[in-house]
């Protein structure tokens, strides 16, 4: 009986994971889906063994080696319900900041009690008027450049808000680079001068189905 159990929430965990990468880049039909799923989405991403949160803290600690700040003030793009900041909050900084287009997503990353600063309602497809231009030393933003969620250009508003010469890190799932124009997008803003690539890891631990590229690029 415990066997078909754990099978059966592996398929409700699969399929709603799936289901979110289904809703064609259109952010009310994101904000509404995770408004319904923040309550499930900890137990779900975990039941498919999703790493990225960890990866991506972990490299932030690597690329910053010894000139590591924990007060520097760190975005966490695309919060959800703050996975990402509480493993940063593991590796010592204090001061973290996020936002997500879903409110109630953004009610579930208040209560780890690790974030500083939080706002919810905000589109990176777009201006996010709550947020000044280099505000940021660092911007982390992860599981957000996946299928159905926001097209490669969204890099442009993570550029603003972050401080000239300060980080912006980003995963990729493997699916999603390989779909868009991600790679031509970064290639533009090298060309134009916003930022500069400093280091990437190919096919890093991600989730169970598959892993996810992931980005560190300094801002111009």
């Amino acid at each position: 009986m415990k066997s078909h159990l754990i099978a059966a929430d592996h398929n409700h965990s699969w399929d709603a994971i799936k289901e979110a990468h289904r809703l064609s880049y259109n952010p009310r039909k994101l904000e509404q889906y995770y408004d319904t799923w923040s309550g499930d989405y900890d137990t779900d991403v975990s039941n498919e063994d999703y790493s990225g949160p960890k990866f991506i803290a972990d490299y932030l600690a690597k690329i910053l080696e010894n000139d590591i700040n924990q007060d520097m003030n760190i975005l966490d793009a695309g919060c959800g319900t703050g996975l990402v900041g509480i493993a940063l909050a593991q590796k010592g900084f204090r001061s973290i900041h996020g936002f997500d287009l879903s409110y109630r997503m953004v009610e579930k990353a208040e209560q780890t009690g690790v974030y500083t600063s939080l706002e919810g309602g905000c589109d990176m497809t777009c201006t996010i008027e709550a947020y000044q231009d280099n505000q940021y030393e660092v911007t982390v933003c992860c599981g957000v450049f996946t299928s159905g969620h926001v097209y490669p250009n969204a890099l442009e508003e993570l550029i603003r808000i972050t401080k000239p010469e300060g980080l912006l890190l980003i995963s990729t799932r493997k699916s999603y680079y390989e779909n868009t124009d991600f790679q031509t997008t970064c290639d533009r803003l090298q060309e134009e001068g916003k930022v500069q690539l400093i280091d990437s890891v190919m096919d890093g631990p991600y989730i169970a189905e598959e892993g996810a590229h992931y980005w560190a690029f300094a801002i111009c």
